[in-house]
């Protein structure tokens, strides 16, 4: 299903592509892909990372693992660690809220039944929330949590974020970190990588600038996802220690819980509880606010 494609030029900075660059073939992390490997090149100016293969996203978004899930009391803790951080820059009860990229809803169910009567969701893959209407008007917070790594132009991506939020409100971004991902040892980092459907990821400095371009400063910068906390299990090592006791595939997290062999082990416990302070800070959340009219930078 995939054909190459040029990957001259990094879309993030606009440098070209080195003829040394780094790079490497991984495999998908989606159970019914695994068997596929895609390419994937770092740009040596500022240090993203981009896809080189073309593909049918609309063959592999088809069946997507967490379009199943529910929004049960693993993500109701999640998300807890998510609006924590949302409040903690500003975000009141009152604020119109839109989730870009929205999936199924369920953060924006989470927030309504928070008390945050006014979020809207819209997501192009979501038949309850296409309707292209919610981009229609502005908002106190846009919030886009693992969506900027997924589209074919990020630049763009970040202007029709601006074009959504209301001068002084907050845009959220939750993203890998491609400085982090090492190329030399892929599958360590099979899931951040989460290839094909991950097109090109930012490094923290890059998409730091590419926010302060458009005329907005970092409210909040966290260098872990918002799912790290300190409830047992609930910590993204534990998660990585989880499906690798399995098959070590993205579908797992959507999946009702398996108990294998390999979960009976040190590991499984230290990581359960301690897995917190373990993080590999693969992702990271960058709340921006965008500046008021006349407002100095």
């Amino acid at each position: 299903m995939a054909g190459e494609a040029s990957g001259e030029r990094c879309v993030i900075c606009g440098a070209e592509r080195a003829e040394d660059a780094e790079c490497a073939r991984v495999r998908s992390n989606v159970r019914r892909f695994r068997n596929e490997t895609f390419a994937v090149w770092r740009c040596g100016s500022c240090r993203s990372l981009h896809a080189q293969d073309e593909v049918d996203l609309d063959h592999y978004y088809a069946g997507y693992p967490v379009h199943i899930a529910d929004l049960d009391w693993k993500l109701n803790v999640a998300y807890g660690g998510m609006l924590a951080r949302l409040r903690a820059a500003g975000l009141q009860k009152d604020h119109t809220i839109l989730d870009y990229g929205c999936g199924t809803g369920l953060l924006v169910s989470y927030l309504r039944a928070q008390g945050y009567a006014h979020t809207s969701g819209w997501d192009r893959y979501g038949e309850e929330f296409e309707d292209p209407a919610a981009l229609q008007t502005r908002y106190d917070c846009v919030i886009s949590q693992d969506v900027i790594e997924h589209v074919d132009d990020p630049q763009a991506n970040l202007r029709e974020l601006d074009g959504l939020v209301k001068p002084g409100g907050f845009v959220s971004i939750g993203t890998p970190d491609a400085e982090v991902l090492d190329l030399a040892d892929p599958e360590n980092y099979v899931h951040a990588l989460h290839l094909p459907f991950h097109r090109h990821i930012l490094s923290s400095d890059a998409l730091k600038r590419a926010g302060e371009a458009l005329g907005w400063e970092v409210e909040r910068y966290y260098d872990t996802m918002y799912n790290n906390t300190l409830v047992p299990t609930m910590n993204p090592r534990f998660v990585l220690h989880y499906v690798r006791s399995h098959d070590d595939v993205f579908d797992l997290v959507a999946e009702p819980i398996r108990v294998g062999a390999k979960l009976f082990s040190p590991a499984t416990p230290f990581f359960a509880f301690f897995g917190y302070f373990f993080d590999r800070h693969t992702d990271i959340q960058v709340i921006f606010r965008k500046r008021a009219a006349g407002e100095a930078a």
